[in-house]
């Protein structure tokens, strides 16, 4: 699945049969000589009848075309077996899913890694339904994924509940029923029996992503089952090996981290063989590199040989019954729940490595989760790139050829007017102080090191040399100092590190024709100790910009905003239009703005600003003679030159570029025959301008104005470079020139919304137009997200971290119009509730934790405050904007009742719709004092919120709220706590009073006894079954602890003993809970009953996964320690 969906351009055969048993030697040698003759790649057998570890080595000996794995089952029921058609496979891994049911291999064949599974079915519907779960992990892979096998149910119309289940999950992992996208289909029947019943029960599933199927069934002599082949082919895709990244999941564990200390301290003995810091820390890396592969082999070969024995002491289990003997069935399950979780635990760290997003606990991901990943990484899969003459190339040397090509010539030096540069040096008039020098200059300190070490992103792509910034900072006690050494000698010799100064330019789709590579972004992966010193030297720089960066541009400047921008576009819409002046809007767009940075100009600007020769000396060094390699689908180029241009992912990027425009826009500010717009309130100022970045907007009151702004453009360009995208800059005009087709200077007429840094604009209606698109945005996000399998705790998390954020930036320039309010609340709680029944206040649920609530975002609400806080604190804090004139003009008399307000300017009389908004308000909430609330929105929030929040729960204070919720609970568990003390959970007392079952009797009592929330878990005699075998595990944790409902509902925040303890006793009555609540779920939806012990051994199950992660994490001592010597399961 995933990414590596794609086959290279060559055909593979599978073929699935059931044999019907293979234990007679006649038949098996008939068997393998007729599929030795049908031609194949891959072979899935079922119902082989293996009995024992002899049967496995007589067939593997006896099938001597390739390699091939068995699965024991029953005599006379099961077992299943792969068979690789040539020696040209190799088999890498292989593992059992479920015993003598579900096998799978991983394969590698001309270069292509596959991932096979075979699937034998079980008869029962429900045991079918458990196979697909726990085929579930294994298909989370970056392998070719193909799932072939006798699945004993049919998967077209009028199937059973466990087609179903395996239709999603194969849509969840992108796999096709091959059958039926042959040409012709092959939909007819593969298995029938003397009572002339026919069912299509084999299949073969395969990526959708294929190219051309083509198959055929094969009719057999030994078998009542068709077998079923499947040829597959699709373009040329071939990945390469990439480069080496550490596994950052190896710095959670102390068995690592103890080592690495011990290493570390030895490989300063390596000083002596070097001539420098530099050179001994190249090597240095090299053997930290050598080290963590070592030990992430050895891991691995560890885990592989765990696998491995869990495995075979299931197979011994199975052994001992096909031979006669007693068949343990509780330790045979205990053994595949052990199995299980380790799978589970590989394909979550897949996930995260997939950077899918944050998973919790347990969760089970849906088909459009999936998608997204895929959706994810498909951007960065190039499938051919077009040449200059036309042609598309497609194999993977050639596709690395075209791109390092197209890249050497982007970031080649261009040739510029030297003196048309002094022209445009001339117009900047501010100077750096010489203070501020002098700190520029100074020695870098360990504090400035670390400082920007731990602002790094997490999860970042690491450089050529595969440390993340998480491994710095793990060990930065050590690496620290000698990390600023080499810093040091960098910045006094001028000369970089060997991996320092190559970065990885890696490609990220954009948008338009996918084979052309001016669609596709180049980003930079720069090793971390290089981004290190340039986010130090940027730190500083970014303190000096505020003196030599004038007021227009706000990108990267200390104190100023990107809204101020934005504000300045939508207030000066406004007053034109209520005062009916003319005025254009240009949007200008640069093409290839980073890439065409000329070096030799941005270095003179540096040094006209005032900035000294030393500085100017460290960032001379950190990008000439920089180096560059192109990854094309992990496969690398050779190292070129990087001549031009500042690196997108360098943290002095945006702020050199920021510099770099700095003469374009003191030309246009000093040009007379450039009119800007008269702003009122500012004593005679006129705007002409508007930059962040590389976004330059022009707000002109004249036809000349612009004609005359693009002339100096031009005059830019041959003095640095730069080059302006005429096919995508555009001019909207506004007010008394609203009707004008006609644009001067060659630029395009924006007819529509003129869109500026993410925000369209029109003459009229500009929020609803911009919400409407953001609302758009949360639906998509939230219908992704609905299809995870998340807790409310998760649910809330996603609201704050995704969907919140995505609308934070348009809340601070327009308020969220009212006939949008609803909606949006609408979606968050259909949302949060899964589309199903509200069983919890909307009001109560929007409360913190300590007051009965999930914290859930009052939308409307935290909008409208983010938006009047903004203003206001705009007004108290005057800002050097022109953009801060028009808020005065327009705001600050309606602000008069919670700030103080002079009568010194002008002020309108007609309010714009987002004033008059945040005016009404300000008096619809006379709670919200400014002087003693304070400005920030998050206070303004919750003094509103407050104000419109329910009572608190009677009986209930804020401290049980909060421990039923402790801190290292699973999310579920905290969920199922907090409704258990609502007394809110779905039972049928609950359904029935609201009409949605027929009886509020227990399903499982005779005594008609009705179902509440303490039924289930406290009062119902077989929860008083459940709790007797819970507390023998409680009485381990604390041997006086008493089990009551009071407890049980409200916590044991009252119990003796340490933290520790109480949490131990709460998860295990948390663990006991859940049970009995997924038992009942389950036998409610299924009909069929767990039982105490199944409640039991899943509680047991989940405990044992626990205390092994905890056992990687602090070792074997602590885990013990921390888990009572671990509660008699023996497991640490």
């Amino acid at each position: 699945m995933f990414l590596f969906d794609s086959f290279m351009g060559s055909n593979f055969t599978f073929v699935t049969l059931n044999v019907r048993g293979l234990r007679d030697f006649v038949k098996r040698r008939a068997v393998f000589s007729y599929l030795e003759g049908v031609g194949f790649d891959f072979c899935f057998l079922q119902e082989v009848h293996l009995r024992d570890g002899g049967d496995v080595s007589r067939f593997k000996r006896e099938w001597d075309k390739g390699e091939s794995v068995w699965g024991i089952g029953g005599v006379h029921s099961s077992g299943v077996g792969i068979l690789c058609g040539h020696r040209e496979v190799k088999v890498e891994d292989s593992f059992v899913v479920m015993q003598g049911r579900v096998i799978g291999v991983d394969v590698t064949i001309r270069d292509c890694k596959f991932r096979l599974v075979v699937v034998y079915g079980p008869q029962v519907v429900a045991d079918r339904r458990e196979m697909v779960d726990c085929l579930t992990p294994l298909c989370v892979t970056n392998r070719k994924l193909v799932i072939g096998g006798d699945f004993n149910t049919d998967l077209g119309i009028g199937g059973d509940s466990s087609a179903g289940a395996i239709t999603r999950l194969m849509a969840c992992h992108g796999l096709v029923d091959g059958g039926l996208h042959t040409t012709p289909k092959m939909a007819g029947p593969t298995w029938r029996n003397s009572r002339g019943v026919e069912r299509r029960l084999d299949y073969i599933f395969v990526p959708r992503s294929l190219g051309k199927l083509s198959g055929r069934l094969l009719p057999v002599f030994f078998s009542d089952h068709d077998g079923v082949l499947l040829q597959v082919g699709s373009p040329v895709c071939l990945f390469g090996r990439g480069y080496w990244k550490l596994d950052r999941d190896v710095l959670e564990e102390q068995a690592f981290v103890d080592r690495f200390y011990d290493f570390f301290w030895r490989l300063e003995g390596l000083r002596s063989m070097c001539e420098g810091v530099l050179e001994w820390w190249e090597l240095v890396k090299v053997r930290i590199r050598a080290f963590i592969i070592g030990y992430c082999k050895r891991k691995k070969r560890e885990e592989r040989r765990e696998v491995d024995r869990i495995q075979r002491l299931i197979e011994l289990e199975y052994e001992a019954g096909n031979l006669g003997g007693s068949f343990d069935w509780e330790r045979s399950a205990t053994l595949k729940a052990q199995l299980r979780e380790l799978q589970e635990r590989k394909a979550r760290a897949f996930l995260e490595r997939a950077h899918s997003g944050f998973l919790e606990h347990n969760e089970t991901c849906s088909a459009m989760f999936f998608k997204s990943v895929r959706a994810r990484q498909s951007r960065k899969v190039m499938h051919g790139i077009r040449e200059e003459n036309g042609s598309i190339v497609r194999e993977p040397e050639d596709m690395v050829r075209v791109t390092n090509d197209h890249f050497q010539g982007l970031f080649k030096e261009r040739e510029i007017d030297v003196e048309q540069g002094n022209v445009f040096l001339e117009h900047l008039s501010r100077r750096l102080p010489e203070d501020i020098r002098e700190v520029m200059e100074a020695q870098i300190s360990l504090e400035e090191v670390e400082s920007a070490l731990r602002r790094m992103g997490k999860g970042k792509v690491p450089g050529m040399d595969g440390l993340p910034a998480e491994f710095y900072l793990k060990f930065w006690g050590i690496l620290g100092p000698v990390v600023l050494e080499v810093l040091k000698a960098i910045l006094e010799t001028g000369v970089p590190g060997g991996s320092m100064a190559v970065g990885v330019l890696s490609l990220l789709y954009k948008k338009g024709e996918v084979t052309d590579l001016g669609n596709w972004r180049p980003l930079t992966m720069l090793c971390v100790d290089y981004k290190l010193l340039a986010k130090v030297l940027a730190d500083r720089l970014r303190r000096a910009l505020p003196y030599v960066v004038h007021e227009d541009q706000t990108c990267g400047v200390e104190g100023r905003s990107i809204r101020w921008n934005l504000q300045l576009i939508r207030d000066s819409i406004a007053w034109v239009e209520d005062r009916g002046l003319p005025l254009m809007v240009a949007a200008l767009d640069q093409a290839k703005t980073f890439d065409r940075v000329n070096r030799s100009f941005l270095f003179r600007v540096l040094g006209r600003l005032g900035f000294g020769e030393k500085f100017i000396g460290w960032i001379r060094t950190l990008y000439v003679g920089a180096g560059c390699r192109v990854s094309v689908n992990s496969h690398l180029g050779d190292v070129f030159d990087l001549s031009s241009g500042v690196r997108q992912g360098c943290p002095l990027s945006a702020l050199l570029f920021v510099l770099y425009m700095e003469p374009l826009g003191a030309a246009i500010r000093a040009d007379t025959g450039v009119e800007g717009l008269l702003i009122p309130g500012s004593g005679g100022l006129r705007v002409k301008m508007t930059q962040y970045a590389d976004d330059t907007s022009l707000l002109l009151c004249k036809d000349s104005c612009l004609t005359r702004s693009l002339a100096i453009f031009g005059d830019f360009t041959r003095a640095s470079g730069a080059v302006l995208n005429h096919a995508k800059s555009s001019v909207k005009f506004f007010s008394r020139w609203r009707g004008r087709t006609d644009v001067p200077g060659g630029l395009s007429l924006c007819e529509g919304a003129l869109r500026i840094l993410g925000v369209h604009f029109e003459t009229s209606g500009s929020a609803t137009l911009n919400w409407n698109m953001r609302i758009a945005v949360v639906q998509r996000k939230l219908a992704m997200w609905k299809a995870r399998y998340l807790s409310f705790m998760g649910k809330v998390l996603v609201l704050k971290v995704d969907v919140l954020p995505s609308l934070l930036y348009l809340a601070y320039i327009y308020p969220l119009p009212a006939c949008l309010r609803r909606p949006l609340v609408r979606l968050v709680f259909q949302f949060m509730w899964s589309g199903r029944c509200e069983w919890v206040a909307r009001a109560r649920m929007i409360c913190p934790i300590g007051e009965g609530g999930r914290g859930v975002p009052h939308f409307p609400l935290k909008l409208d405050t983010i938006f009047v806080s903004f203003l206001l604190t705009e007004l108290a804090h005057p800002v050097i904007h022109p953009s801060g004139y028009l808020l005065r003009v327009f705001f600050s008399y309606q602000a008069r009742s919670v700030m103080v307000w002079s009568n010194t300017g002008p002020r309108a009389e007609q309010l714009p719709w987002h004033f008059g908004h945040a005016a009404k308000w300000l008096r619809a909430h006379p709670e919200v004092e400014v002087a003693r609330v304070g400005l920030d929105h998050r206070h303004l929030y919750e003094e509103a919120r407050k104000a419109g929040s329910p009572v608190p729960v009677v009986g209930i204070s804020e401290v049980v709220w909060e421990g039923v919720q402790a801190r290292g609970l699973d999310n579920r568990l905290k969920d199922l706590n907090w409704l258990s003390l609502h007394r809110c959970l779905p039972v049928r007392y609950i359904m029935y009073r609201y009409s949605l079952v027929q009886s509020p009797t227990c399903p499982r009592s005779s005594r008609g006894r009705e179902e509440t929330v303490r039924h289930v878990f406290w009062d119902c005699a077989f929860a008083g079954v459940v709790w007797s075998r819970a507390r023998v595990l409680l009485g381990l944790v604390r041997g006086d602890f008493v089990l009551t409902w009071a407890r049980l509902e409200r916590g044991v925040g009252r119990a003796r003993g340490t933290d520790r303890d109480k949490f131990l006793l709460w998860l295990l009555m948390s663990l006991f809970k859940r049970g009995l609540w997924e038992a009942r779920q389950n036998m409610v939806k299924t009909g069929r009953d767990w039982g105490v012990e199944g409640i039991v051994r899943r509680v047991e199950g989940d405990l044992r996964g626990r205390m092994k992660r905890e056992e990687r994490k602090w070792g074997q001592h602590a885990a013990r320690e921390r888990w009572k010597g671990g509660l008699g399961l023996g497991v640490i």
